[in-house]
């Protein structure tokens, strides 16, 4: 019979309330001072990366925690009970449900945010509130805003952890600092309502781009994790001059368009973020995985006390894999062709390796071992077993040469070529 679960629930979980209710302060705040709808509700991303980020087991603790500073938000900007209560019902499901679909499932077109704002919207309907089918749609695309806003940086924020090497370099930091400068400056210019005025609508519009094109190079350089920095201060900038009514896609004669071209624009911005991050933290776990694949067959090699050799006879270059330098007492470039291999070798095998590399070149296929000897740094001659074949290209020529050397003992003697 099994034992109960007998581990605390963490109550920590519930803290997650304190960033969604400053989220939605800052959310609310900056609203659009026409129709007084938010630009991009924050707290979704703040609640889809608490469930993201906390254990599956916390998840109704943590869920009852996001639904109360829900209700209390909706009850003190809307009144009606029954208003906040739905409110609170469906920011509550629907965040579980959008972190429950990017744990299990493959996202698709119009996900659970359109199911929650479904329902919101369906309850203003119901409630005879003007304009329900605009406020739906600021819904839907509020809701997919701030989840690819805030969920990311949250997400990169929580698995972020610094290294104490192989770090970015100075440069690396320095170019990321000017892209970063340069996009808060091309932010500020772009939406700021002074220095806009007197452009044409065409020159306002397409300087829209500039931010994006520095938030990209952020995240190029800095990583996933000034990627999410660049959004999070784009978006930061652009809800708070809208928030002025200021801004290119500023239109006092159509307020839900503005409204809903803001919306797009930050969540456009944060797509495209997302797609270099993703591309970039690709690209990067394929290296790290090289890498320790790379040591990993080094360290083999060194415990199997062998070399390993590639020749290719296009252009005559030789390369050595493992610890050349303790085997041969010289760096692996120092027998980078078959002449500076065989000056290296034992007077008495040279011309025995000479014909053994020129059959290899032919593409005879002899798979005894050779035995012979090659200099070591330090003096004396090394006992080396070489074991390889030629490969064969699509035409039937040689197109390269790959082996083993395995590492004998070392035997006295001036076979010093330094």
């Amino acid at each position: 019979m099994g034992q109960p679960d007998t581990r605390p629930r963490q109550p920590l979980c519930l803290l997650w309330a304190i960033p969604y209710l400053l989220c939605a302060a800052f959310s609310h705040l900056f609203n659009d001072p026409v129709s007084h709808a938010s630009f991009v509700w924050l707290p979704s991303g703040v609640a889809v990366g608490a469930y993201l980020l906390t254990a599956r087991r916390h998840w109704p603790m943590l869920m009852a925690g996001l639904f109360c500073a829900q209700l209390i938000l909706s009850f003190l900007w809307r009144g009606q009970a029954a208003t906040a209560l739905v409110f609170a019902i469906t920011a509550a499901l629907s965040s579980l449900l959008a972190a429950w679909t990017v744990q299990r499932l493959t996202p698709r077109e119009g996900d659970v945010s359109f199911v929650a704002a479904l329902l919101g919207g369906g309850w203003l309907w119901l409630a005879h509130e003007a304009h329900a089918l605009l406020r739906l749609r600021n819904w839907v695309s509020s809701y997919l805003a701030g989840v690819l806003i805030m969920t990311p940086a949250l997400l990169g924020l929580a698995h972020f952890r610094p290294r104490r090497s192989g770090g970015p370099r100075a440069r690396d930091l320095a170019l990321g600092a000017v892209a970063y400068a340069l996009l808060i400056g091309a932010t500020f210019i772009t939406f700021d309502g002074d220095m806009i005025r007197n452009l044409p609508y065409v020159v306002t519009f397409e300087l829209t781009y500039l931010p994006l094109v520095f938030a990209v190079l952020v995240a190029l350089v800095w990583g996933p994790l000034g990627g999410s920095l660049a959004v999070v201060t784009l978006a930061f900038m652009v809800l708070y001059q809208s928030g002025q009514g200021e801004g290119p896609f500023v239109a006092p004669d159509n307020p839900w368009q503005a409204l809903l071209a803001t919306q797009a624009y930050l969540a456009i911005t944060a797509l495209l973020i997302l797609l270099v991050n993703t591309l970039r933290s690709a690209r990067a776990q394929s290296l790290e995985r090289a890498e320790q694949w790379r040591g990993r067959f080094e360290l083999a090699l060194a415990g199997s006390h062998q070399l390993m050799y590639r020749y290719n006879p296009q252009d005559g270059s030789l390369e050595l894999a493992g610890d050349v330098q303790a085997a041969l007492g010289a760096p692996a470039d120092a027998m980078r062709d078959l002449d500076a291999l065989l000056a290296r070798a034992h007077p008495d095998d040279r011309s025995r390796l000479s014909l053994h590399w020129a059959a290899r070149r032919a593409g005879t296929q002899d798979m005894t071992p050779l035995l012979f000897r090659l200099a070591h740094g330090a003096g004396g001659w090394r006992l080396i077993s070489d074991k390889g074949s030629p490969l064969a290209d699509f035409d039937g020529s040689v197109a390269v040469v790959a082996g083993m050397w395995r590492l004998g003992e070392m035997e006295p003697g001036t076979g010093d070529v330094r």
